[in-house]
């Protein structure tokens, strides 16, 4: 046989060179055979199973080549059990066959040890053969085993998809059925977090107020968490309670005005005309006898000048006036016809007017040519807030173009014709203070005075204003400018005058003069030079 052929034998000829071994030598050869028969059954049942699983075309390939191992190794191990069955031959010479009976027998024992330890070797040869054979073959199959490993948790996360997406279609389906399910769920997760928290360490417990300060065991952040949320908390608190009482005290105050409205309204219902016993025999001045209403309000605080009321809006309280005090303008801002600290404060009257100022029944000064009064511009609407109307709807002036004011003696009716809006800082050319002007000295002082509004009217009416008009003027604060006001214009009802008349097509003014400081955020667009038709 040449050494090609003995490294690489084929199995026939394997099979025709055991015939001439020792029976024993042939029965461990078939023995080896059948080992080596069951190997390569296995590999090819291993190749059958992963074929059924229809795995992908690694996995399929992988399997071969482990098969192709496998074959190998059963090469090598024909071709160590063919070195073993050679190696008998060259030790058993022909004169062996000659000698004597009794040296045969003698020889007998020596061919059992010879032969048991040439099984020896053929074993652990094949062992051998086995390990190297093995070797390549479990590298292979690991490979295989972990490839199935991520087929299968490759179709459990499929497996887990389609549940996710039966569970909604299910829920979609059936929406009651998933709001038990998940109800059902929340409850175990609570009792899970509940058993939990029992095996927890225990930890220092606080009370759900003493948890919102800081305390021993808090870090940086935890600390300075606390004292932001608790900051935070202590000015929202305190913005609630100054929102509260701005409201509170609105209340109280609406309550007040009508009560003292009731008051007023009652008794001039029930009040008759004067009698002849009212009327002074002297002819040289005029008894003023006081109304019913103010005879009341007089009681409560003899500060209260009359009554201001303008027909359709919320403007419907008394005047009240600190005549001749340094604090005049100011005392009534913040309080009530009571005295009390208000928010809303009261509607009150200049301090330097004279408004039918009576010392025993005879009035003793002349009413100033230019009454002011002045109140706040709630956000409620109460008090003068419902002055804005005049310059922000273009239909309220004509539906409330009269003002009624009475004194604690008469009774007086006023058209409005002017609505403005001015700065009260402004120290430049276009500077307008209206509220030094009770007065005028001449015609030209009035007319100066009464164009002026004109000009910076919001909108333009039909009213006639001439000189000798009684004005009656209204102020209130205006967010137009830091320290803006809006201005109410109006001239006392003609005898024998209509209502109403030059009140009705008012338009929008086209040239209106502004203050300065309002051309900072606007474009100047008044001419001076425009055409104006002025009073007088």
């Amino acid at each position: 046989m040449s050494k090609e052929q003995e490294k690489t034998p084929d199995v026939q000829d394997n099979t025709n060179e055991t015939a001439s071994l020792p029976e024993e030598a042939a029965e461990d050869t078939a023995a080896l055979n059948q080992d080596t028969a069951a190997e390569t059954e296995t590999a090819a049942s291993e190749e059958t199973e992963t074929e059924e699983t229809k795995t992908e075309m690694t996995v399929s390939e992988t399997i071969s080549e482990a098969s192709d191992d496998a074959s190998e190794s059963e090469a090598a191990s024909t071709d160590s059990t063919e070195t073993s069955a050679q190696e008998p031959e060259g030790e058993t010479p022909a004169d062996d066959a000659e000698a004597p009976a009794e040296s045969s027998e003698e020889a007998e024992p020596d061919e059992e040890v010879s032969s048991d330890t040439d099984k020896t070797e053929e074993k652990s040869s094949d062992d051998k053969s086995d390990e190297t054979a093995e070797t390549p073959s479990d590298n292979r199959i690991l490979a295989i085993k972990s490839a199935l490993r991520q087929h299968e948790e490759q179709e459990e996360m499929e497996h887990a998809i389609a549940s996710k997406i039966r569970k909604y279609k299910d829920a979609k389906d059936n929406p009651e059925a998933a709001k038990k399910e998940k109800k059902a769920k929340a409850k175990q997760d609570k009792k899970d977090k509940k058993k939990k928290g029992k095996n927890a360490a225990p930890q220092k417990k606080y009370g759900p107020i003493r948890s919102l300060f800081p305390h021993k065991g808090d870090g940086p952040l935890e600390v300075m968490r606390k004292c932001i949320f608790l900051s935070s908390s202590a000015i929202f608190v305190a913005c609630l309670c100054m929102i509260g009482d701005y409201f509170w005290d609105n209340y109280q105050n609406a309550q007040l005005s009508d009560n003292l409205r009731d008051i007023y309204t009652q008794e001039v219902e029930e009040e008759t005309e004067p009698t002849e016993a009212t009327i002074s025999p002297d002819e040289n001045y005029e008894y003023f006898a006081y109304l019913n209403g103010a005879e009341k309000l007089l009681e409560i605080n003899p500060d209260v000048c009359g009554w201001l009321t303008i027909p359709g809006t919320q403007i419907n309280y008394p005047v009240l006036q600190r005549k001749g005090q340094e604090d005049g303008n100011d005392y009534y801002l913040k309080r009530n016809i009571n005295g009390e600290n208000a928010h809303a404060g009261s509607i009150f009257m200049d301090f330097r007017n004279d408004f039918d100022y009576v010392v025993d029944h005879k009035r003793v000064a002349p009413n100033s040519t230019n009454l002011i009064i002045y109140g706040h511009n709630m956000h409620d609407y109460s008090m003068f807030g419902s002055l804005k109307h005049f310059i922000n709807d273009a239909e309220y002036y004509g539906e409330h173009p009269i003002v009624e004011l009475n004194s604690n003696y008469r009774r007086y009716k006023y058209k409005i014709f002017g609505m403005i809006i001015v700065d009260i800082d402004d120290e430049t050319e276009t500077k307008f203070d209206y509220w030094n002007q009770l007065n005028f000295d001449d015609e030209e002082a009035f007319y100066n005075y009464v164009n002026e509004v004109k000009r910076r009217t919001i909108r333009l009416n039909d009213v006639p204003v001439e000189y000798g008009d009684q004005l009656l003027t209204l102020s209130t604060c205006n967010s137009t400018f830091s320290d803006g006001r809006l201005v109410i214009f109006a001239r006392l009802l003609r005898d024998g005058e209509d209502l109403y008349e030059g009140t009705q097509e008012s338009i929008a003014n086209p040239n209106i003069k502004w203050p300065n400081s309002y051309y900072r955020w606007h474009k100047n667009t008044y001419d001076p030079d425009a055409e104006f038709v002025p009073y007088g």
